[in-house]
């Protein structure tokens, strides 16, 4: 009867025991794949950027539009701490062909304020990205370090927003001057 007593109080630390030390071990491990399942998705941006570059030579101006608006990255980098750097250097070039785009546009000084409020959030995205970076050593339910997590979410949304209200203006300035001609 004791012997069955001391089974049911030793099987509960055991298991709880058994649970810790895979999790000490599982981390490791786990930080590999975070790090390449955010590469695919940065290798996925990168592709639809290519995808643009190719309409944009065709000039297939909406297809072009429609695939620089895609392919803004904006993951919250977990595990590789060069990809945030990698990512802010595609999205200033991105920026650099929607900004080419909208020169060859009639009125293009009418919405580069759309321009300025992408890069604007991209820049303030890049920091919140490099702080977080920062504080990986930190416990997962650190205060900090979900405040960070939870801006950069409401970040993303409004980045992506704003990527989608430059894209709007301009397909529309071009629809302009498809109708000028």
């Amino acid at each position: 009867m004791s012997t069955v007593l001391v089974a049911l109080v030793l099987l509960p630390v055991a298991v709880v025991l058994v649970v810790g030390l895979v999790a000490l071990l599982a981390r490791p491990l786990v930080a590999p794949a975070v790090a390449g399942l955010e590469r695919a998705r940065f290798r996925r941006c990168l592709a639809h950027a290519a995808r643009g570059d190719a309409h944009l030579k065709a000039q297939q101006l909406p297809a072009a539009l429609s695939a620089f608006e895609a392919a803004f990255c904006l993951i919250t980098v977990r595990a590789d701490p060069r990809l945030p750097e990698l990512i802010a250097r595609h999205h200033t070039g991105l920026l650099s062909r929607l900004l080419s785009v909208a020169d060859d546009l009639p009125q293009h000084g009418v919405r580069l304020l759309a321009l300025a409020k992408v890069d604007r959030l991209l820049e303030r995205r890049r920091e919140m990205q490099r702080a977080y970076l920062q504080l990986q050593t930190r416990p997962l339910r650190d205060a900090r370090r979900l405040q960070l997590e939870r801006e950069l979410h409401r970040n993303s949304r409004a980045a992506r927003a704003a990527v989608r209200e430059l894209v709007a203006d301009l397909q529309l300035l071009s629809g302009r001057k498809v109708a000028y001609q």
